[in-house]
């Protein structure tokens, strides 16, 4: 037995050694793997944003220079460029309502903006979205006319309901309004697009909507001047302002 095992050692030698020398060299390999990978990394965080795609359905918000200040403002390293803050600036800017943000490989950042669709003009200065929240823009970059709508603050929301509330009666029998007003003391007041207009009071403003609409064709024949106010806030009849006269009881 003694005799044979120096020839079972001298057997399993050439294996050990060729095991050691494949893992140094699969070592050697994954080291220099490592090395590529790291400059690979390195060389992308330098790499930069060349492009900036800009997407939404534009109609007072102009495309054109608003891409050309993300590219001034953000082009440049991929890595480095914030999404949250690029959205930030965007939701800063004139009628940007929302905005989504991402990067796309390997050298674009896209860009996804939601425009402000304005419904009515607040307090004469301000805007109110179809969500009856206030924002700010440049009222001169309208592109149609919007209805007036003022109150105290905070009072928008019931402001814009009750103004959709009275076009849609009004609109069933050939009338535009044009301005809501509501009062300190929550009293409204309606303005119409022919001249005319409507003193509702706080309560059942519907309802003495509807009576004008009743009494609109008896009042304006009464005389030929034109109807400039109608008080509808008498529980038994009306009060009527002509155009050339004082109130007119009717």
């Amino acid at each position: 037995m003694n005799l044979r095992l120096p020839k079972l050692q001298f057997k399993q030698r050439p294996a050990f050694y060729a095991g050691v020398l494949f893992f140094i060299a699969a070592m050697l390999t994954l080291g220099w793997g490592a090395v590529k990978v790291s400059d690979w990394l390195q060389s992308q965080q330098s790499a930069p944003v060349r492009h900036v795609r800009l997407y939404g359905d534009f109609n007072h918000i102009n495309s054109g220079v608003l891409q050309q200040i993300l590219q001034q403002q953000y082009v440049g390293n991929f890595f480095s460029v914030n999404v949250d803050q690029v959205q930030q600036f965007l939701l800063q800017q004139p009628w940007v309502y929302q905005v989504a943000v991402r990067k796309q490989w390997p050298d674009a950042l896209v860009v996804v903006v939601t425009e402000q669709q304005p419904v009515a003009i607040w307090n004469q200065q301000q805007l109110l979205n179809e969500q009856g929240e206030v924002f700010q823009a440049p009222l001169q970059q309208l592109k149609t006319e919007l209805p007036m709508l003022t109150g105290p603050e905070g009072s928008q929301q019931d402001a814009l309901t009750m103004f959709r509330h009275m076009q849609g009666l009004l609109a069933l029998h050939k009338f535009n309004a044009v301005a809501l007003g509501l009062t300190e003391r929550f009293s409204w007041q309606l303005s119409l697009s022919n001249g005319v207009a409507l003193k509702l009071g706080r309560d059942d403003t519907l309802k003495r909507v509807q009576r004008f609409i009743e009494l609109y064709q008896v009042i304006s024949q009464h005389k030929t001047d034109a109807v400039a106010e109608v008080d509808l806030r008498y529980d038994t009849g009306i009060a009527v302002r002509y155009s050339t006269e004082q109130k007119r009881k009717a």
